[in-house]
């Protein structure tokens, strides 16, 4: 059987990124709530036996990781008491909690989003629901073409 030389590229392309650490680095930016606040996310593929996890309807399946620096305590910004990062569709409307972060490296949970914005709020314990204000953002890799710096969830204004 010959196979034609871009399913050979493809399945190269594929093995490569499977076998380095991660496909995605992702700056996070602060808001003026925590303006030494700083920090980066990596999406690294979840596993699977096959390189590249992908959930059973085709969307990625990642694992984030998060350093941040810079974040004061949670309680100096209100009655919060952990700083947790979520999954959020880029229409805001389902908000995936990822996980409980603190300064230095996290690895927070799973993405199972193409297309999604990691962002970091000041929270109440065991809060299941974001409402505490945005402290660190940043857009997946395949938003970057999308613009969202303008919505006031990045100015640290709760919703």
């Amino acid at each position: 059987m010959i196979v034609p030389s871009w399913v050979e590229r493809a399945l190269i392309a594929a093995a490569f990124v499977a076998a380095t650490e991660g496909p995605f680095d992702i700056p996070l930016h602060n808001t003026p709530k925590t303006p030494t606040a700083t920090g980066h996310a990596r999406l690294v593929f979840a596993a699977s036996p096959f390189g590249v996890a992908v959930t059973a309807d085709g969307r990625a399946s990642y694992d984030v990781q998060i350093d941040a620096q810079g974040l004061p305590e949670p309680s100096t910004l209100g009655a919060y008491t952990t700083y947790v990062a979520w999954a959020v569709t880029t229409d805001l409307r389902h908000w995936d909690r990822l996980g409980a972060i603190t300064n230095g490296h996290n690895t927070v949970g799973h993405a199972e989003l193409n297309k999604f914005l990691l962002v970091i709020t000041a929270e109440a314990s065991g809060s299941p629901s974001h409402a505490g204000p945005t402290v660190l953002h940043g857009t997946s890799p395949s938003g970057w073409l999308q613009s969202f710096l303008s919505h006031p969830l990045f100015r640290g204004i709760p919703p």
